[in-house]
């Protein structure tokens, strides 16, 4: 059985993938020596997959194994020798070095051939193409002409043209932003286009001159109750109208609107207030007492007589570094913690998403998003911007797919933004071809499946965080467009590069740019970036560092903790969290890597995978599978498909098929996943149970290892969810039982009971005096 899968190497999925193709041949320039050879390309798929083993092929005259090489990146080139440990030739290498002078016409991983004449890099071309294999050639070569002294982490893989297009061409984002900020721009059009609809609810129609006059008056009220400019008040009104007013008030005054939704409990909200240290809460009367008891004001905009206050124009100076938000979002503490979002980027995305979705005052956009994050500035901001009519649906529409459907074709939506769930949902419905919808801007979460071909509208991926507000954008119709059937199976929709004025990077733990396919974190950089947390002053140290890449330009740098890898054309596809990583057997692994691919195979449409310990303390990943409607995707199917393309150590051991909890949010409530079953998962076998003894023995034995109730004695244990930790397991006990000489290789060889045990009575014929059974 294989521990690994040249698919999972950086670039795979690049190549022809049909029928497998004859080797790409490269020659290499470097010293024709086995032994370097082999800890060159041991060093180079230990920087290019983070794993702390690495497995090497061997073929040389009289000599067919698979070596285990196990060493930090801190250890020096000259250092990484031949080891002792030798897996067999049945446990699949990630590379291998030939030198026993024998043709090589083919290859099925990254091998590198040692003759007479000098170094010769194959890679199958069914999985590489042509750049992927230059990629690796190049970076082979510069580990190969380092010293010895030169640890595999010091060796400077990308050269200076490669370092250049990932830091400069790739980045290349300098736009130019009108100067106004939002409340300006909503001010200006209450002048020239006075009449024109800015906010359309069910039963009302707010004009911009309505829109602003509203806001000048909200204005006055507050600076007659104490605020001044830097101050922070609370904004807690559902979607609507009053919510945008307030908003725009707080901006008149410069002061920072924090961000409430009145759905949230109230002592989530008086938390909130308290620990921005707000000077006033603004809301209606309906919602006072979820925020009363706070140490600060309460304006009920409704019981006060606030439209008796002049309309007259409210403007205090503003810079790009004032605070127009202070959002809050979860935190790991269990305590929310608040992002200090600046005017200057809130214009910057306000702008790019303008110009991305082309809208001018003809567009007909949505407010859909909950209250209380900041993706109002993402989703209805650019809308007023344009002079254009932001649309707020009731509550229930923006629940229900059909509903939203019949909503935004009845009002002729032009433009909208969804959390991923509902996108996914939507775009699976019939569209008429006529439909003014024109684009869909999709958020949230990680996109893990292409749309259908054929839609009527565009569908961009958006990607930010509160702490960086929108980073990236992707036409991801467009982009499926262009790859075609073949590229879409091979890959799932990236994050595009980044917008106007925005940088962005993905780096290794040294601050370095990754070649493209390796995985690194996200950090960004440029007219994003918010100030920081409020009141976590570690935290944002942690997060918001110097720039060492362009320090003068933009001196603050900001780790996403998202790790990503780019494609060869500079898109980045986001692969998981750094804080989502786990070891498995040493090795490391992001499970949202797992998830795509599982979320790629037919009939699937959400996945999770979680790590938990089993009754042995090893960690075990249980994947979590929401089918489509009318699928009933087969667990031995997908464990199959895994196999294909992930290292053993990365495909499931157990899996759950059904309904997947989300949370209010619309987000995957990870912690409200039930437990794995014990009972014999789905697979190829027909049931039979044990007949002998002996049978039996090794069945409590498995049941034992494995935690599955049930099995059959036709089972093959790596169907049960086996792998290597437990085969060793199993195999010493059944060699300490039996006192027979049974290694690891056995059970790949004959992974089922019924094959064990007739093994194990055929060696106990065959070596009589060693064992009795």
């Amino acid at each position: 059985m294989s521990t690994t899968s040249t698919s999972s190497l950086p670039l795979a999925g690049s190549g022809q993938g049909a029928a497998p193709a004859p080797a790409h041949r490269v020659p290499l320039t470097g010293t024709p020596d086995p032994t370097r050879a082999v800890a060159a390309l041991a060093a180079l798929l230990r920087r290019y997959t983070g794993e702390d083993e690495i497995r090497i092929g061997r073929r040389a005259p009289g000599v067919h194994t698979t070596l285990l090489m196990s060493f930090p990146d801190t250890a020096a080139l000259g250092t990484l020798t031949e080891p002792a440990v030798q897996l067999g030739e049945e446990v699949t290498p990630q590379g291998v070095v030939v030198s026993d002078g024998l043709p090589a016409r083919a290859a099925e991983v990254p091998t590198v051939v040692v003759g007479e004449a000098g170094l010769e890099l194959l890679m199958p071309a069914d999985i590489f193409d042509e750049a992927a294999v230059a990629q690796y050639a190049r970076h082979l070569e510069r580990i190969l002409a380092a010293g010895p002294e030169v640890s595999v982490a010091e060796v400077a893989l990308l050269t200076e043209a490669e370092t250049r297009r990932a830091l400069v061409e790739w980045n290349d984002t300098d736009a130019a932003i009108p100067a106004p900020f939002i409340h300006e721009l909503v001010a200006e059009y209450a002048r020239t286009t006075p009449q024109a609809v800015a906010v359309a609810l069910p039963d009302e129609q707010v004009t911009y001159r309505e829109l602003d006059s509203r806001a000048n008056q909200f204005a006055h009220r507050l600076r007659a109750a104490g605020v001044r400019r830097g101050d922070r008040v609370g904004v807690c009104f559902p979607r609507g109208a009053d919510a945008l007013i307030a908003q725009l008030a707080c901006f008149k005054l410069t002061a920072a609107a924090i961000l409430m939704d009145p759905g949230f409990p109230a002592d989530r909200l008086r938390f909130m207030l308290e620990d921005s240290s707000a000077v006033a809460v603004l809301t209606s009367t309906e919602h006072t007492a979820l925020v009363e008891g706070a140490d600060c004001p309460v304006i009920d905009l409704w019981a006060t007589d606030w439209a008796a206050e002049p309309t007259t124009e409210v403007h205090e100076p503003v810079t790009a570094d004032d605070f127009i938000h202070i959002g809050y979002t979860s935190g790991s503490t269990g305590a929310p913690k608040a992002v200090q979002a600046r005017f200057g980027p809130a214009r910057n995305l306000i702008h790019a998403m303008r110009e991305l979705c082309g809208m001018t005052a003809a567009s007909q956009g949505t407010w859909l998003a909950a209250p209380g994050y900041g993706m109002i500035q993402v989703e209805c901001f650019p809308v007023l911007a344009a002079g254009a009519t932001v649309h707020i649906p009731e509550a229930s529409v923006v629940a229900s797919p059909e509903r939203l459907q019949e909503w935004i074709l009845r009002y002729g939506i032009t433009t909208t933004l969804l959390m991923k769930p509902m996108a996914e949902r939507l775009w699976l419905l019939e569209w008429p071809a006529d439909t003014r919808l024109r684009d869909i801007r999709v958020c949230g979460e990680r996109i893990q499946a292409w749309p259908p071909a054929g839609l009527p509208f565009r569908l961009i991926n958006l990607y930010g965080s509160s702490e960086a507000t929108t980073v990236s954008a992707c036409d991801i119709t467009a982009l499926g467009q262009s790859l075609g059937e073949a590229g879409r199976a091979r890959a799932l929709p990236p994050i595009g590069r980044p917008i106007d004025n925005v940088r962005t990077y993905v780096l290794d733990e040294w601050f370095r740019p990754v070649p493209p396919g390796v995985v690194g974190e996200l950090c960004v950089t440029g007219d994003s970036l918010s100030a920081g947390y409020v009141n976590r002053p570690e935290l944002t140290a942690q997060k918001w560092i110097s720039n060492p890449i362009d320090p003068e330009r933009s001196p603050v740098l900001y780790r996403t903790g998202d790790m990503a890898r780019y494609w060869a054309d500079g898109s980045i596809e986001i692969v998981g969290r750094r804080d989502g990583q786990i070891k498995v057997r040493g090795n490391t692994v992001h499970l949202a890597e797992i998830e795509i691919v599982l979320g790629a195979q037919p009939g699937v449409r959400r996945t999770a995978v979680l790590a938990r310990a089993d009754g042995q303390g090893d960690t075990q990943l249980t994947a979590y599978i929401e089918p489509e409607a009318g699928a009933t995707p087969a667990v031995r199917d997908i464990r199959r498909a895994l196999r294909k393309r992930l290292p053993a150590f990365m495909v499931p051991s157990s899996f759950v098929v059904g309904e997947i909890p989300l949370n209010t949010n619309g987000k995957i409530d990870r912690g409200a996943l039930p437990e794995p079953p014990r009972s014999r998962p789905d697979v190829d076998s027909p049931y039979q149970a044990p007949t002998t003894d002996l049978e039996r023995e090794l069945h409590e034995l498995w049941t034992a290892a494995l935690e599955v109730e049930g099995l059959g004695v036709l089972d093959n244990f790596f169907d049960l969810g086996g792998d290597s930790l437990r085969a060793a397991r199993v195999t010493g006990q059944v060699a300490d039982r039996y006192q027979l000489e049974v290694e690891v290789g056995d059970l790949f060889h004959e992974p089922t009971i019924a094959r064990m045990a007739a093994y194990l009575a055929a060696e106990r014929e065959a070596r009589p005096a060693l064992a009795t059974i």
